[in-house]
């Protein structure tokens, strides 16, 4: 989370996409999703599921328009 608050103090927005939102909403991220029930090394969703995928990353890319909410991490279902 250090590089991303890095990249943030350069003026470049940032999102997390993590599996833990626990230990992730401690380190306090600028914004961050959670896909409910993922796992690590899986954080998209299964491989080869485009469609999956890009509905999450497109998720990810919609929490930008809105301002940073440190420690907030949004956790959605992607059944």
């Amino acid at each position: 989370m250090t590089i991303q608050r890095t990249i943030e103090l350069l003026g470049i927005p940032t999102v997390l996409v993590t599996v833990e939102p626990e230990e992730s909403g401690q380190a306090r991220p600028p914004r961050a999703l959670c896909p409910r029930g993922f796992i690590a090394g899986h954080s998209l969703g299964r491989p080869n599921d485009e469609a999956l995928q890009k509905w999450i990353l497109m998720d990810a890319l919609g929490l930008l328009v809105g301002p940073p909410r440190p420690g907030e991490v949004v956790t959605r279902d992607y059944s």
